[in-house]
């Protein structure tokens, strides 16, 4: 059972936390701690620690705890926060999608090394805008994939598809957070069905 301290300095509910989850065998228990307080105070980590002295209010500790005790239980603290960095942008995790691991990123990497050696071998030098190429990310989930290919390559035509109505909208809702709404095409698929239906860009919604 989570217990607010009287000493509700940063320091001491920071501290309390880590030990909460350590005891709770929670992997990373230190930084789910840090991220669970930044998340409730909307403060960054630099402020966390030049600021240890600094009373949190009882809400905000209380606020704390009870996510400390969610995580303790086994929820992801991407799920308690809802949010996870990749590719050096925020996502919006849900429990509807897959939460975006940080291995994941090597496969953006070897996209573009891949297209690039397409272009050499072509005796071309290589493109980074991505005209004239299709990517389509299956099982986008929350559209890290497609967001981060669309970021490198903006010339690209890039497709994005789920089985889950809900996961899609948690992907529209993340590349319209950065910029790419109207990049990528969101179609609810199982796998490669839409297009084996002859779907395409003339069935992708404009808006997304």
């Amino acid at each position: 059972m989570s217990v607010v301290s009287t000493d509700r300095s940063v320091r001491a509910v920071l501290k309390q936390g880590i030990e909460q989850l350590r005891a709770a065998n929670a992997p990373s228990f230190t930084l789910a701690a840090e991220l669970l307080l930044l998340h409730v105070t909307g403060r960054d980590r630099t402020w966390i620690y030049s600021h240890p002295e600094e009373t949190l209010a009882e809400s905000v500790a209380e606020a704390y705890f009870a996510l400390v005790a969610r995580r303790a239980s086994g929820e992801p603290t991407q799920h308690l926060t809802g949010k996870q960095e990749f590719w050096r942008l925020e996502f919006e995790v849900t429990p509807d999608v897959l939460i975006p691991r940080p291995e994941t990123e090597h496969l953006i990497e070897v996209a573009l090394d891949r297209l690039a050696v397409r272009e050499i071998r072509a005796g071309r030098t290589p493109r980074t805008s991505g005209e004239g190429i299709t990517l389509i990310d299956v099982g986008s989930g929350s559209g890290c994939i497609a967001v981060a290919l669309a970021k490198e390559l903006p010339a690209a035509a890039i497709y994005a598809t789920d089985v889950s109505k809900a996961a899609l909208e948690v992907a529209r809702r993340n590349a319209a957070r950065h910029g790419f709404g109207a990049r990528i095409h969101f179609l609810e698929s199982d796998l490669f069905e839409a297009f084996r239906r002859g779907q395409g860009a003339e069935h992708a919604d404009p808006q997304l």
